[in-house]
Protein backbone atom coordinates (compact mmCIF):
# COMPACT_ATOMS: atom_id res chain seq x y z
CA UNK A 1 0.00 0.00 0.00
CA UNK A 2 1.28 3.46 -0.88
CA UNK A 3 2.52 5.38 2.13
CA UNK A 4 0.36 8.47 2.70
CA UNK A 5 1.26 11.90 4.10
CA UNK A 6 -0.39 10.80 7.33
CA UNK A 7 1.87 7.74 7.46
CA UNK A 8 5.01 9.81 6.84
CA UNK A 9 3.94 12.37 9.44
CA UNK A 10 3.46 9.60 11.99
CA UNK A 11 6.83 8.03 11.20
CA UNK A 12 8.67 11.35 11.53
CA UNK A 13 6.83 12.44 14.65
CA UNK A 14 6.66 9.31 16.78
CA UNK A 15 9.92 7.39 16.30
CA UNK A 16 11.29 6.90 19.84
CA UNK A 17 14.89 7.68 18.90
CA UNK A 18 14.61 10.63 16.54
CA UNK A 19 10.97 11.70 16.25
CA UNK A 20 9.10 11.61 19.55
CA UNK A 21 9.18 14.93 21.42
CA UNK A 22 8.38 13.07 24.66
CA UNK A 23 11.28 10.62 24.27
CA UNK A 24 13.72 13.38 23.35
CA UNK A 25 12.53 15.47 26.31
CA UNK A 26 13.01 12.51 28.65
CA UNK A 27 16.60 12.10 27.50
CA UNK A 28 17.30 15.81 27.92
CA UNK A 29 15.75 15.72 31.39
CA UNK A 30 18.06 12.84 32.30
CA UNK A 31 20.99 14.84 30.98
CA UNK A 32 19.98 17.83 33.09
CA UNK A 33 19.84 15.67 36.22
CA UNK A 34 23.23 14.06 35.65
CA UNK A 35 24.74 17.41 34.68
CA UNK A 36 23.46 19.01 37.89
CA UNK A 37 25.04 16.19 39.92
CA UNK A 38 28.37 16.76 38.19
CA UNK A 39 28.18 20.52 38.73
CA UNK A 40 27.32 20.02 42.39
CA UNK A 41 30.34 17.76 42.83
CA UNK A 42 32.73 20.31 41.28
CA UNK A 43 31.12 23.40 42.80
CA UNK A 44 30.57 22.33 46.42
CA UNK A 45 29.62 25.85 47.52
CA UNK A 46 26.65 25.65 45.11
CA UNK A 47 25.82 21.97 45.67
CA UNK A 48 22.65 22.65 47.64
CA UNK A 49 21.33 24.92 44.86
CA UNK A 50 21.97 22.32 42.19
CA UNK A 51 20.52 19.54 44.34
CA UNK A 52 17.32 21.53 44.92
CA UNK A 53 16.75 21.89 41.17
CA UNK A 54 17.81 18.33 40.36
CA UNK A 55 15.12 17.01 42.72
CA UNK A 56 12.28 18.88 41.00
CA UNK A 57 9.65 16.81 39.16
CA UNK A 58 10.27 16.43 35.45
CA UNK A 59 7.95 19.18 34.23
CA UNK A 60 9.23 21.70 36.79
CA UNK A 61 12.83 20.84 35.96
CA UNK A 62 12.18 21.35 32.27
CA UNK A 63 10.59 24.73 32.91
CA UNK A 64 13.80 25.79 34.66
CA UNK A 65 16.47 24.37 32.35
CA UNK A 66 14.65 24.84 29.06
CA UNK A 67 14.65 28.54 29.94
CA UNK A 68 17.00 30.02 27.29
CA UNK A 69 19.17 31.96 29.75
CA UNK A 70 19.53 29.13 32.26
CA UNK A 71 20.06 26.51 29.57
CA UNK A 72 22.84 28.60 28.07
CA UNK A 73 24.42 28.85 31.54
CA UNK A 74 24.01 25.10 32.12
CA UNK A 75 25.75 24.24 28.85
CA UNK A 76 28.54 26.73 29.57
CA UNK A 77 29.19 25.34 33.04
CA UNK A 78 29.07 21.78 31.77
CA UNK A 79 31.63 22.53 29.04
CA UNK A 80 33.92 24.21 31.55
CA UNK A 81 34.06 21.07 33.68
CA UNK A 82 36.42 19.53 31.14
CA UNK A 83 38.82 22.50 31.13
CA UNK A 84 38.66 24.53 34.35
CA UNK A 85 35.96 23.45 36.79
CA UNK A 86 37.22 25.89 39.40
CA UNK A 87 35.55 28.78 37.52
CA UNK A 88 32.51 30.33 39.26
CA UNK A 89 29.23 28.74 38.25
CA UNK A 90 27.14 30.96 35.99
CA UNK A 91 24.17 28.65 36.41
CA UNK A 92 24.27 28.91 40.21
CA UNK A 93 24.22 32.71 39.95
CA UNK A 94 21.22 32.56 37.59
CA UNK A 95 19.40 30.15 39.89
CA UNK A 96 19.84 32.47 42.84
CA UNK A 97 18.22 35.23 40.81
CA UNK A 98 15.31 33.03 39.71
CA UNK A 99 11.93 32.29 41.23
CA UNK A 100 12.36 28.55 40.64
CA UNK A 101 9.16 26.54 40.81
CA UNK A 102 6.86 29.50 41.52
CA UNK A 103 3.60 29.62 39.60
CA UNK A 104 4.63 26.79 37.31
CA UNK A 105 6.56 29.19 35.07
CA UNK A 106 10.16 29.26 33.90
CA UNK A 107 12.51 31.93 35.34
CA UNK A 108 12.46 34.37 32.40
CA UNK A 109 8.89 33.45 31.53
CA UNK A 110 7.79 34.62 34.99
CA UNK A 111 9.08 38.13 34.15
CA UNK A 112 6.83 38.51 31.10
CA UNK A 113 3.94 40.94 31.57
CA UNK A 114 1.55 40.25 30.02
CA UNK A 115 2.16 36.52 30.13
CA UNK A 116 1.31 34.83 26.84
CA UNK A 117 1.56 31.23 25.63
CA UNK A 118 1.17 31.02 21.84
CA UNK A 119 0.12 27.34 21.79
CA UNK A 120 -0.66 26.36 25.38
CA UNK A 121 -2.26 23.02 24.47
CA UNK A 122 0.62 22.01 22.19
CA UNK A 123 3.66 22.82 24.31
CA UNK A 124 5.16 25.08 26.98
CA UNK A 125 6.38 27.94 24.76
CA UNK A 126 6.00 31.53 25.95
CA UNK A 127 6.23 34.84 24.11
CA UNK A 128 8.68 37.66 24.81
CA UNK A 129 6.12 40.33 25.59
CA UNK A 130 7.94 42.28 28.31
CA UNK A 131 8.27 46.06 28.02
CA UNK A 132 10.27 46.35 31.24
CA UNK A 133 13.73 47.93 30.98
CA UNK A 134 16.25 45.12 30.71
CA UNK A 135 18.15 46.47 33.69
CA UNK A 136 15.03 45.92 35.82
CA UNK A 137 16.06 42.33 36.55
CA UNK A 138 19.35 40.42 36.14
CA UNK A 139 17.65 37.71 34.09
CA UNK A 140 16.23 40.28 31.67
CA UNK A 141 19.70 41.78 31.38
CA UNK A 142 21.16 38.36 30.60
CA UNK A 143 18.35 37.64 28.13
CA UNK A 144 19.04 40.94 26.36
CA UNK A 145 22.75 40.21 26.09
CA UNK A 146 22.16 36.78 24.60
CA UNK A 147 19.64 38.30 22.18
CA UNK A 148 22.16 40.93 21.07
CA UNK A 149 24.72 38.21 20.32
CA UNK A 150 22.19 36.34 18.19
CA UNK A 151 20.93 39.47 16.43
CA UNK A 152 24.48 40.48 15.47
CA UNK A 153 24.92 37.12 13.75
CA UNK A 154 21.48 36.92 12.14
CA UNK A 155 21.18 40.49 10.85
CA UNK A 156 18.28 41.50 13.08
CA UNK A 157 18.23 45.14 14.15
CA UNK A 158 15.76 45.26 17.01
CA UNK A 159 13.29 43.30 19.06
CA UNK A 160 9.61 44.04 18.48
CA UNK A 161 7.03 43.94 21.27
CA UNK A 162 4.09 42.04 19.73
CA UNK A 163 0.60 43.46 19.64
CA UNK A 164 -2.69 41.56 19.77
CA UNK A 165 -2.83 41.14 15.98
CA UNK A 166 0.66 39.64 15.86
CA UNK A 167 -0.10 37.22 18.69
CA UNK A 168 -3.31 36.10 17.00
CA UNK A 169 -1.49 35.47 13.73
CA UNK A 170 1.20 33.47 15.55
CA UNK A 171 -1.34 31.25 17.30
CA UNK A 172 -3.29 30.73 14.07
CA UNK A 173 -0.17 29.60 12.19
CA UNK A 174 0.74 27.18 14.97
CA UNK A 175 -2.78 25.74 14.93
CA UNK A 176 -2.60 25.23 11.15
CA UNK A 177 0.75 23.43 11.47
CA UNK A 178 -0.63 21.11 14.15
CA UNK A 179 -3.72 20.32 12.07
CA UNK A 180 -1.74 19.73 8.87
CA UNK A 181 0.95 17.57 10.55
CA UNK A 182 -0.40 16.42 13.92
CA UNK A 183 2.69 14.34 14.75
CA UNK A 184 5.81 15.90 13.24
CA UNK A 185 4.43 19.45 13.12
CA UNK A 186 2.81 19.60 16.54
CA UNK A 187 5.75 17.67 18.00
CA UNK A 188 8.31 20.16 16.68
CA UNK A 189 6.53 22.97 18.55
CA UNK A 190 7.25 21.10 21.79
CA UNK A 191 10.94 22.00 21.42
CA UNK A 192 10.30 25.76 21.59
CA UNK A 193 10.56 27.68 24.85
CA UNK A 194 10.73 31.31 23.72
CA UNK A 195 9.09 33.00 20.74
CA UNK A 196 10.31 36.53 20.09
CA UNK A 197 9.82 39.05 17.30
CA UNK A 198 12.48 40.98 15.42
CA UNK A 199 13.07 43.17 12.38
CA UNK A 200 16.18 43.61 10.26
CA UNK A 201 18.01 42.53 7.12
CA UNK A 202 20.64 39.87 6.55
CA UNK A 203 22.66 39.00 3.43
CA UNK A 204 19.56 37.48 1.82
CA UNK A 205 17.25 40.45 2.44
CA UNK A 206 14.67 41.05 5.15
CA UNK A 207 14.82 38.73 8.14
CA UNK A 208 11.77 36.43 8.25
CA UNK A 209 12.73 34.00 11.01
CA UNK A 210 15.66 32.37 12.76
CA UNK A 211 16.40 29.88 15.52
CA UNK A 212 19.03 30.91 18.04
CA UNK A 213 21.16 27.83 18.71
CA UNK A 214 23.70 27.71 21.52
CA UNK A 215 23.63 31.40 22.40
CA UNK A 216 19.93 31.37 23.21
CA UNK A 217 18.80 27.73 23.27
CA UNK A 218 15.16 26.75 22.73
CA UNK A 219 14.36 30.20 21.26
CA UNK A 220 13.20 31.41 17.86
CA UNK A 221 12.36 34.81 16.38
CA UNK A 222 9.89 35.81 13.69
CA UNK A 223 9.36 39.03 11.80
CA UNK A 224 5.87 40.51 12.35
CA UNK A 225 5.81 41.35 8.61
CA UNK A 226 5.99 37.62 7.80
CA UNK A 227 2.79 36.76 9.65
CA UNK A 228 0.11 37.92 7.23
CA UNK A 229 -0.44 34.45 5.72
CA UNK A 230 -1.12 31.57 8.17
CA UNK A 231 0.50 29.10 5.75
CA UNK A 232 3.71 31.15 5.83
CA UNK A 233 3.59 31.30 9.63
CA UNK A 234 3.15 27.52 9.78
CA UNK A 235 6.09 27.04 7.38
CA UNK A 236 8.40 29.35 9.37
CA UNK A 237 7.40 27.82 12.70
CA UNK A 238 8.01 24.30 11.41
CA UNK A 239 11.37 25.26 9.89
CA UNK A 240 12.75 26.97 13.00
CA UNK A 241 11.23 24.48 15.45
CA UNK A 242 12.97 21.68 13.58
CA UNK A 243 16.30 23.43 14.16
CA UNK A 244 15.51 23.49 17.88
CA UNK A 245 14.47 19.85 17.76
CA UNK A 246 17.83 18.94 16.23
CA UNK A 247 19.55 20.95 19.00
CA UNK A 248 17.76 18.75 21.54
CA UNK A 249 18.52 15.52 19.65
CA UNK A 250 22.21 16.34 19.36
CA UNK A 251 22.44 16.93 23.11
CA UNK A 252 21.34 13.36 23.75
CA UNK A 253 23.68 11.39 21.52
CA UNK A 254 26.73 11.85 19.32
CA UNK A 255 25.62 12.05 15.70
CA UNK A 256 28.58 13.72 13.98
CA UNK A 257 32.14 12.85 14.93
CA UNK A 258 33.81 15.81 13.17
CA UNK A 259 31.15 18.44 13.56
CA UNK A 260 33.35 21.39 12.62
CA UNK A 261 34.59 19.93 9.31
CA UNK A 262 34.12 22.41 6.49
CA UNK A 263 32.17 20.97 3.56
CA UNK A 264 32.29 23.72 0.94
CA UNK A 265 29.78 26.33 -0.17
CA UNK A 266 26.29 25.00 -0.91
CA UNK A 267 24.96 26.24 -4.28
CA UNK A 268 22.34 28.54 -2.73
CA UNK A 269 24.76 30.31 -0.34
CA UNK A 270 28.08 32.15 -0.63
CA UNK A 271 29.83 31.04 2.58
CA UNK A 272 31.41 27.73 3.52
CA UNK A 273 29.30 25.46 5.72
CA UNK A 274 30.57 23.11 8.40
CA UNK A 275 29.17 19.62 8.78
CA UNK A 276 27.00 20.60 11.73
CA UNK A 277 25.13 23.11 9.57
CA UNK A 278 24.85 20.59 6.75
CA UNK A 279 23.41 17.99 9.10
CA UNK A 280 20.97 20.34 10.81
CA UNK A 281 19.78 21.81 7.52
CA UNK A 282 19.28 18.34 6.03
CA UNK A 283 17.02 17.49 8.96
CA UNK A 284 14.97 20.65 8.37
CA UNK A 285 14.69 20.52 4.59
CA UNK A 286 13.78 16.82 4.64
CA UNK A 287 10.83 17.55 6.90
CA UNK A 288 9.88 20.55 4.77
CA UNK A 289 9.46 18.24 1.78
CA UNK A 290 6.59 16.67 3.70
CA UNK A 291 5.18 20.06 4.71
CA UNK A 292 4.93 21.33 1.15
CA UNK A 293 3.53 18.04 -0.17
CA UNK A 294 0.88 17.92 2.56
CA UNK A 295 0.05 21.60 2.05
CA UNK A 296 -0.41 21.14 -1.70
CA UNK A 297 -2.88 18.34 -0.98
CA UNK A 298 -4.57 20.07 1.98
CA UNK A 299 -8.22 19.14 2.48
CA UNK A 300 -10.98 21.56 1.65
CA UNK A 301 -11.71 22.31 5.30
CA UNK A 302 -8.18 23.63 5.92
CA UNK A 303 -8.34 25.70 2.73
CA UNK A 304 -11.65 27.17 3.77
CA UNK A 305 -10.39 28.18 7.22
CA UNK A 306 -6.81 29.20 6.38
CA UNK A 307 -6.87 30.12 2.69
CA UNK A 308 -5.02 28.59 -0.22
CA UNK A 309 -1.64 27.00 0.53
CA UNK A 310 1.59 28.28 -1.04
CA UNK A 311 3.06 27.19 -4.34
CA UNK A 312 4.31 23.61 -4.10
CA UNK A 313 7.72 23.17 -2.47
CA UNK A 314 9.26 26.60 -2.69
CA UNK A 315 11.66 27.54 0.12
CA UNK A 316 12.34 30.72 -1.78
CA UNK A 317 15.40 32.81 -1.16
CA UNK A 318 18.88 32.07 -2.38
CA UNK A 319 21.78 34.34 -1.51
CA UNK A 320 22.54 37.01 -4.15
CA UNK A 321 25.78 36.11 -5.90
CA UNK A 322 25.40 32.37 -5.30
CA UNK A 323 25.50 29.78 -8.06
CA UNK A 324 21.79 29.09 -7.53
CA UNK A 325 20.98 32.80 -7.93
CA UNK A 326 22.58 32.70 -11.36
CA UNK A 327 20.80 29.63 -12.70
CA UNK A 328 17.55 29.57 -10.69
CA UNK A 329 18.15 26.22 -9.00
CA UNK A 330 17.92 25.02 -5.38
CA UNK A 331 14.76 26.96 -4.55
CA UNK A 332 12.94 23.82 -3.35
CA UNK A 333 13.32 21.75 -0.22
CA UNK A 334 13.59 18.64 -2.40
CA UNK A 335 16.63 19.96 -4.27
CA UNK A 336 18.33 21.04 -1.08
CA UNK A 337 17.55 17.77 0.71
CA UNK A 338 19.08 15.71 -2.08
CA UNK A 339 22.21 17.87 -2.14
CA UNK A 340 22.68 17.76 1.63
CA UNK A 341 21.94 14.02 1.80
CA UNK A 342 24.81 13.46 -0.63
CA UNK A 343 27.07 15.63 1.52
CA UNK A 344 26.18 13.77 4.71
CA UNK A 345 25.94 10.17 3.51
CA UNK A 346 28.54 10.11 0.73
CA UNK A 347 30.96 13.02 0.61
CA UNK A 348 31.44 13.13 4.40
CA UNK A 349 30.09 9.77 5.49
CA UNK A 350 33.21 9.04 7.54
CA UNK A 351 32.35 11.90 9.91
CA UNK A 352 28.94 10.51 10.92
CA UNK A 353 28.55 8.16 13.86
CA UNK A 354 26.38 5.04 13.48
CA UNK A 355 23.53 6.96 15.12
CA UNK A 356 24.13 9.90 12.79
CA UNK A 357 23.79 7.66 9.73
CA UNK A 358 20.77 6.01 11.29
CA UNK A 359 18.96 9.32 11.72
CA UNK A 360 19.53 10.42 8.14
CA UNK A 361 18.60 7.08 6.57
CA UNK A 362 15.55 6.78 8.86
CA UNK A 363 14.31 10.21 7.72
CA UNK A 364 14.98 9.56 4.03
CA UNK A 365 13.40 6.11 4.20
CA UNK A 366 10.25 7.66 5.69
CA UNK A 367 10.23 10.24 2.88
CA UNK A 368 10.90 7.69 0.12
CA UNK A 369 7.51 8.20 -1.62
CA UNK A 370 8.28 11.94 -1.86
CA UNK A 371 12.04 11.63 -2.46
CA UNK A 372 12.53 8.42 -4.44
CA UNK A 373 16.14 7.27 -4.45
CA UNK A 374 17.39 9.90 -1.99
CA UNK A 375 18.30 7.39 0.70
CA UNK A 376 21.71 5.84 0.51
CA UNK A 377 22.85 2.97 2.70
CA UNK A 378 26.62 2.97 3.05
CA UNK A 379 28.46 0.08 4.61
CA UNK A 380 27.41 -0.66 8.16
CA UNK A 381 29.30 1.13 10.92
CA UNK A 382 30.59 -0.30 14.17
CA UNK A 383 28.77 -3.06 16.00
CA UNK A 384 25.49 -2.28 17.68
CA UNK A 385 27.29 -3.07 20.94
CA UNK A 386 29.08 0.28 20.65
CA UNK A 387 27.59 2.86 23.05
CA UNK A 388 25.69 5.40 20.92
CA UNK A 389 27.57 8.48 22.16
CA UNK A 390 30.99 6.89 22.48
CA UNK A 391 33.77 7.24 19.89
CA UNK A 392 34.24 4.42 17.44
CA UNK A 393 36.57 1.72 18.69
CA UNK A 394 38.06 -1.36 17.09
CA UNK A 395 36.01 -4.52 17.44
CA UNK A 396 38.58 -6.57 19.34
CA UNK A 397 39.40 -7.51 22.88
CA UNK A 398 40.52 -4.64 25.15
CA UNK A 399 44.27 -4.02 25.16
CA UNK A 400 44.91 -5.16 28.74
CA UNK A 401 46.21 -8.74 28.46
CA UNK A 402 47.34 -8.87 32.09
CA UNK A 403 44.09 -7.51 33.51
CA UNK A 404 42.68 -9.54 36.36
CA UNK A 405 39.29 -7.95 35.82
CA UNK A 406 37.34 -4.86 34.79
CA UNK A 407 35.44 -2.43 36.98
CA UNK A 408 33.54 0.82 36.66
CA UNK A 409 35.52 3.99 37.23
CA UNK A 410 34.50 5.79 40.42
CA UNK A 411 32.56 7.79 41.32
CA UNK A 412 29.76 6.18 39.36
CA UNK A 413 27.28 8.78 38.07
CA UNK A 414 24.49 7.14 36.07
CA UNK A 415 20.80 7.47 35.30
CA UNK A 416 18.89 4.65 33.59
CA UNK A 417 16.16 5.21 31.01
CA UNK A 418 14.87 1.66 31.01
CA UNK A 419 11.89 2.44 28.76
CA UNK A 420 14.33 3.60 26.04
CA UNK A 421 16.88 0.84 26.68
CA UNK A 422 19.59 3.35 27.56
CA UNK A 423 21.87 4.19 30.45
CA UNK A 424 23.31 7.71 30.76
CA UNK A 425 26.73 7.52 32.38
CA UNK A 426 29.29 10.24 33.14
CA UNK A 427 33.01 9.47 32.90
CA UNK A 428 34.70 10.65 36.13
CA UNK A 429 37.94 11.75 34.47
CA UNK A 430 36.42 13.95 31.76
CA UNK A 431 32.92 14.69 33.12
CA UNK A 432 31.58 13.80 29.69
CA UNK A 433 28.26 12.01 29.40
CA UNK A 434 27.81 8.90 27.29
CA UNK A 435 24.61 7.17 26.20
CA UNK A 436 24.93 3.41 26.48
CA UNK A 437 22.56 1.24 24.52
CA UNK A 438 21.24 -1.95 26.07
CA UNK A 439 24.25 -4.07 25.08
CA UNK A 440 26.83 -1.54 26.26
CA UNK A 441 24.76 -1.04 29.41
CA UNK A 442 24.89 -4.77 30.06
CA UNK A 443 28.69 -4.85 29.63
CA UNK A 444 29.07 -1.83 31.92
CA UNK A 445 26.94 -3.48 34.60
CA UNK A 446 29.13 -6.58 34.45
CA UNK A 447 32.34 -4.61 35.07
CA UNK A 448 32.35 -5.30 38.80
CA UNK A 449 35.88 -6.66 39.01
CA UNK A 450 35.32 -9.98 37.24
CA UNK A 451 37.81 -11.14 34.60
CA UNK A 452 37.20 -11.16 30.87
CA UNK A 453 36.25 -14.84 30.78
CA UNK A 454 33.65 -14.34 33.51
CA UNK A 455 32.36 -11.21 31.84
CA UNK A 456 31.96 -12.99 28.50
CA UNK A 457 30.24 -15.94 30.19
CA UNK A 458 27.64 -13.68 31.88
CA UNK A 459 27.17 -11.59 28.75
CA UNK A 460 26.33 -14.62 26.61
CA UNK A 461 24.05 -15.96 29.35
CA UNK A 462 22.07 -12.70 29.16
CA UNK A 463 22.23 -12.46 25.34
CA UNK A 464 22.62 -16.04 24.06
CA UNK A 465 21.79 -15.10 20.49
CA UNK A 466 24.41 -12.34 20.11
CA UNK A 467 27.43 -13.52 18.08
CA UNK A 468 29.51 -10.36 18.62
CA UNK A 469 30.22 -10.64 22.32
CA UNK A 470 31.22 -7.86 24.73
CA UNK A 471 34.71 -7.04 23.41
CA UNK A 472 33.87 -4.02 21.26
CA UNK A 473 31.70 -2.37 23.91
CA UNK A 474 34.28 -3.09 26.62
CA UNK A 475 37.02 -1.46 24.53
CA UNK A 476 34.96 1.67 24.03
CA UNK A 477 33.93 1.85 27.69
CA UNK A 478 37.63 1.80 28.59
CA UNK A 479 38.45 4.34 25.89
CA UNK A 480 35.94 6.91 27.17
CA UNK A 481 36.89 6.42 30.82
CA UNK A 482 33.86 4.59 32.17
CA UNK A 483 35.65 1.30 32.81
CA UNK A 484 39.16 0.51 34.01
CA UNK A 485 41.22 -2.66 33.97
CA UNK A 486 42.00 -4.20 37.37
CA UNK A 487 45.55 -5.45 37.72
CA UNK A 488 46.45 -7.90 40.45
CA UNK A 489 43.71 -9.69 42.41
CA UNK A 490 40.26 -9.06 40.95
CA UNK A 491 37.80 -7.04 42.96
CA UNK A 492 34.76 -8.61 44.59
CA UNK A 493 31.74 -8.86 42.32
CA UNK A 494 29.04 -6.23 42.77
CA UNK A 495 31.33 -3.38 43.79
CA UNK A 496 29.83 -0.59 41.70
CA UNK A 497 26.97 -1.86 39.56
CA UNK A 498 24.63 1.12 39.08
CA UNK A 499 21.08 0.90 40.33
CA UNK A 500 18.79 -0.34 37.60
CA UNK A 501 21.58 -1.76 35.43
CA UNK A 502 20.93 -4.85 33.32
CA UNK A 503 22.33 -8.13 34.63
Amino acid sequence: MQRTYTDIDRLLGTDPRFGSADAIADRNTARFRVGLRLLGRHHPSHAAEFRRVERLPDEALRRVLFDPVLRNAFERDLNLLSVRPEDPSTLALMLRQSAVGEGGLGPCEALMDPHHQPWADLGPAWTWTSTLPEEAHPLLTALGRRRDDVFAEMGADRRVVPGAETLTALARGARLLAELLPHSGAGALRHVSLVGFAEGEDEDGSVHSFACGDRLPSALFLSPQALSDPWKVAELLFHESLHLKMFDIMRTGALVGDIGRMTGVPPWRVVDWNLRRVYSSLHVYGHMVLFFAAAADAPADLRRRYGEPPAPDSVGMVTPGSAAAADGTYTSSEERTRYLAHQALEAHADALTPDGRALVTWMLDALEPLLPGAARHPAAGPSAATPPAAPTARESAPDAPDAAGYRQCLPVTVLPLAEQGMLLAAAPGTNRMHWLNSRAWLVYSLCDGRDLAGLEREYHRALPGDPDGPAAALAVLQQVGLVDAVHGRAAEHGEAIPEGALR
